[in-house]
Order: structure tokens, then sequence, then C-alpha cells
């Protein structure tokens, strides 16, 4: 490598050997001279004998994992195998795909029949949909309660009216210096039709309580006012806790709930007759649910929708919020729809390829996975335009075996052909392919990175299709790039950055003490080397300037003088040869 402009390679020159091996000193020189080579042990050395300096590259991040330059070994070991974690994926989709059973002359001939991935429920068959509320906080149902503040075992006062309202209302007469007895007695006879009952507590404080969740329990403006100081009540209205009260819902405000093509399930939150208020209420009209089951965990208002049909989806809409009741989603597919394999063909033929990518797991064995997207609904026939995405989990499966995985996400498009809504991440839970499990593996798709257009052909085309593993491999070569980074080359056919050569300057160049095969050392005068030097590192150059002029012109000398010599020699030869010849005449 050579430098172009201002700045010297840091470089160190062994002071010993020990073994064979080289021993270091620790004191860095400073050289322009860049004919490195790298020799048995992994160093890279040049002509006159000194090793590089340079800074590591972290290989996961691709930074440096330091400030200070120190001699650069590179051991042929081998790079370590990286399962693939992330595929970047992106395509298009033809609007019309011509799969190889599609018939223009019939209707939905081009469109995927669930009958073919979702039936014959064996070993790794699909499972229904589900939607399982989690992290509902709403308080359970519990009835109006009123708690008197006052001991009302012999009333002193003459008497007077308490006016209550429940359900209904009425107004209870209560005798002057009655019992805390006779008081209860009186409310509970009397207000049988306010869905409201009284008793005493251990203070003997009157409390009354309202028969269930939707009933408030109020005291009204004709009550005695001496009588409801004697009895520690208030003229006041008390609420119980249902779904209104506690603001998880209003009135009005409603819930839709469809599985598959089965006929809604719409309910309506309000206190009016046939209106859900409480947990308990709502439990009972989620019964109504048809093509599955619902149920509500009334201690913390979670709901659970699970879909009878192995093919059919749920989808909660609606004015309520779902995450009130813990569900973070409002659709969900079958969990775990696979194509078995006496119906690959008839899958084959419904679909179409999605490309092939070789992806790798922990030890770095390759594996080959297959893509393939299905058109299941078309908004030619009044529906939304939906496909789903399969990857082939076992090549060679019979029967009712496995043979295809539906990601399980349904890819909707608008009429423009973008995505809506649009997804740019899909994760692909516990993959195994092959019988070789490759954990968790991403796909990535961006933003708008799946589109469906227009295609002639009718197939899908394939833009971008990269993973992130690879098998492990041995170091084979290192070289410079125009960034002045050391790249090694492995035999896996990957090329990571190995180091970064950092140039030295100094303040007083021109005071550098002059060493053998073109170094320098500093000193005093030049002051101490300031890494980060303006001049650029050019890989596969060597600078011409940097020959040791001094050192070259004494090997001149002694070549000249061994020639003359040698000149001589021949000159003397050549005359004595001559003189016996002309003795022999």
């Amino acid at each position: 490598m050579a430098v172009n402009g201002d700045g010297y390679f840091a470089v160190q020159k062994p002071s010993s050997f020990v073994d064979g091996r080289p021993v270091f000193d620790g004191v860095s020189v400073y050289t322009r001279r860049g004919d490195f080579q790298m020799d048995k042990d992994g160093f890279l050395v040049n002509g006159a004998g000194y090793d590089l300096l340079g800074i590591p590259i972290d290989a996961t991040t691709g930074n440096r994992t330091g400030s200070a330059p120190q001699l650069l070994q590179f051991k042929n070991d081998f790079l370590p195998a990286q399962a693939t974690t992330e595929i970047d994926y992106r395509a298009n989709l033809a609007s019309y795909p011509l799969t190889a059973a599609h018939d223009t002359k019939v209707p939905k001939s081009e469109l995927l029949n669930p009958a073919y991935f979702s039936a014959n429920p064996t070993v790794g068959a699909p499972s229904p949909a589900k939607i399982t509320g989690t992290g509902a906080t709403l308080l359970p149902d519990a009835p109006a309660v009123m708690t008197g503040t006052t001991n009302i075992s012999a009333l002193s006062s003459t008497g007077g009216n308490l006016v209550l309202t429940g359900s209904g209302s009425a107004t209870i007469a209560i005798p002057a210096g009655a019992t805390a007895a006779v008081v209860q007695a009186q409310i509970n006879a009397q207000t049988g039709t306010t869905g409201i009952s009284a008793s005493l507590n251990g203070s003997n404080h009157l409390v009354l309580t309202s028969a269930n969740a939707d009933t408030a329990v109020a005291i009204g403006g004709a009550s005695t006012a001496s009588l409801l100081t004697e009895l520690g009540l208030t003229v006041s209205t008390v609420n119980p806790t249902n779904l209104l009260t506690q603001s998880a819902v209003a009135a009005g405000q409603t819930m839709v709930i469809t599985v598959g093509s089965n006929p809604a399930l719409t309910i309506t939150f309000g206190n009016a007759g046939g209106q859900v208020s409480t947990l308990l209420e709502l439990s009972t009209a989620l019964g109504g649910l048809t093509g599955g089951t619902a149920s509500v965990n009334t201690a913390n208002g979670n709901i659970a929708i699970t879909a009878a049909s192995l093919t059919d989806t749920i989808s909660v809409t609606g004015t309520a919020t779902p995450l009130t009741f813990g569900m973070h989603t409002t659709t969900a597919l079958p969990s775990n729809q696979t194509v078995v394999a006496s119906d690959v063909t008839t899958f084959l033929n419904q679909s179409v390829g999605g490309g092939a990518i070789t992806a790798y797991d922990a030890a770095g064995a390759p594996v080959n996975i297959q893509l393939r997207w299905a058109k299941v609904d078309s908004a030619l026939y009044g529906g939304t335009d939906t496909w789903n995405l399969f990857y082939q989990t076992n090549s060679s499966a019979t029967g009712t075996q496995a043979a295809w995985q539906n990601v399980g996400v349904k890819y909707t498009f608008g009429s423009n052909g973008q995505m809506s809504p649009p997804i740019a991440n899909v994760t692909l839970n516990n993959v195994t392919v092959d019988g070789v499990s490759l954990g968790n593996i991403q796909l990535a798709h961006g933003s708008g990175g799946i589109t469906q257009f227009a295609d002639p052909n009718g197939n899908m085309q394939v833009n971008q299709l990269l993973q992130n593993g690879f098998a492990a491999g041995d170091l084979q070569s290192v070289t410079v790039n125009d960034k002045g980074r050391i790249v090694g080359s492995y035999s896996n056919g990957r090329t990571i950055d190995l180091a970064e050569i950092t140039l030295a300057d100094f303040n007083g160049p021109n005071m550098l003490k002059r060493l053998d095969g073109g170094a320098f050392a500093q000193t005093d005068e030049s002051g101490p080397a300031i890494f980060g030097a303006s001049g650029k590192v050019i890989g596969s150059s060597l600078e011409g300037s940097n020959t040791d002029i001094a050192d070259e012109f004494s090997k001149l000398i002694v070549t000249q003088q061994a020639y003359s010599a040698n000149t001589k020699i021949i000159t003397t030869g050549n005359a004595m040869v001559q003189d016996l010849l002309n003795m022999i005449r």
C-alpha cells in the first residue's frame, strides 16, 4: 500500500526471536515503505522487516475497537458460522395470478381454496384462530353500597321519612325510638321493588346495598333531615362498579365479533334493556357467538375468543376499544395453517413461486427455504385483495405430514397496489425445515416492500431476497480497500473488515531520526506521533520515493568494486593463457 499525502505507517521491528517467534519491545517507528506481506506468524511485514500497526475492527459492528494502533496479526482461524435471523424480502405480486389452476372464465379459479391448506388435522396440522386478552385492568362487578356513620341501636328522634331509590323508589316511615333491628326490617319490608336491602355492620351502622351492579343507591331530598342525621346518612347517590361507571365503555358503544363467514355478534353497552353494563352481562352476551366460543374473565375483564373452524379468522370491530378488554389485536388468523403432503399438488396448482434462499443454522449448516404466495380473496368479487405467504417445512413429507407452513399473516392491498395496512416485518416463529431448526426468523419487507401491481406474466417478481447468515470459513487472503481498511477474504465467500490503518504525522516531520530500511524514529524536536494524518492509504500500490538512496548507493559501490575485481582476474588469466600458447609455438 502507498500513502498519498502526509503521514507515515506506524510499525515495529522485532528486538529478538524466541523459538522462531518475534519478540517486540513495544517501541513504534514510522515509515512510508508499504510493501507489506503476511509472514508465517500472521504479521504484515515490509521488505525492511518492519511489522505494521493498525486498529482492529469489530467484525459484528464494523466499528474500530480502540483508538491506539497495535501490532496486527491475522491467524488462519475459522470465521464462526452465523445463524440466519433476518431475511430481507421485497417482491411484487401479480394482481391476477396466473396459477396452474386459473381459468379466466371461472370466477375465483385463481384463488387458493382454503380447504387444501387447513384440513386434515394431524400432528403439526392447523390450530384455530384465537384472540386471548392480556393486560386488562377492569374492576370486577360490585353493587353500590351506602354506609351510615352513626350507631343506631336506639333512635332518639321522633321518627321521619327515608326516601330510597334503586331500580324503583319508596318512601319509608321510621317510627320514633325505633331500634336498629326495627329500622332494618322496616327498610327491607318496603324496598323490595327498589332493589335495595338493609343490614347492620359490626359497628351497628346502617348499610344499604343494591341488588346488582346495574342499580345505584340513592337517598332522595324528601328524607327527614333529623332522621338522616341519626342514621349517619346524607342525601346522595352511590353508583355500582361496572363497565360504564369505570369508563371502560360508554353507553351506546358497540363490539362486533365475527368468526369467518358466520353471522356477527353485536354487543351494545348501556343500562337499557338488552344492553350490557357488567362483566357478568358481557359473559352472557358472548355466549351468543356463532362459529366459535368467547368468554370474559370476570375478575379482570380479559376476553378470549376461539374459532371453531381451522380456516376461519376472527375479527373484532365496533366503537368500543378492544384493548379495554385486554385484546391487543383485533384480527386473528388460524395460528398454524399447514399444507399436508396429500394436498401439495393442489396447493402448488393454486399458488405461485415466491423465490428460494439458502439460510444457515447455528452450526452453519445450509438450509434451503422455499417460498410461495397464494391469493385467498380478491376485490374482483367484492372482497379485499388478500394474499398468504407459505414456506416449505418438509420437502419429503408424505400422507398427512405437514409439507408447507402458512406464515399466518394476511397481506391485504388497496386499489393502488400498496399494502393496507402496511406490514414492515413479520416474525416466523420456530422455523424448522427438513428437520433442521432455524429458530425465529424475521422477514423484513421495509416500507412498501411487498406490492400488488398488474403483471402480464401473472407471476410474482422478487426484487430483493437476502439473508444475514453464513457458514464457517477460514481466512484466504487480505487486501486493502480505498478506505484504508484491511479486508479479509474467507473460504465461505465472506469479506470482512479486519483492521484500519491509521497514519501518523508530526509537528516537526523534518526532525525525525532516520533509521535503516526507510524508517524514522520520533525525537524531541519532531514531537510525538499524531494519528489521523490527512494522507490517504492506497491499496495495491507502492510509493517510489521511499527508496533509501544512501543504502542503495552503497550497494552499487560494492557491486561495482566486485565487478572491477572480477574483470582484473579475467584479464590476468587471459594474458597467462596467451603466454603459454606462445611458448608452445
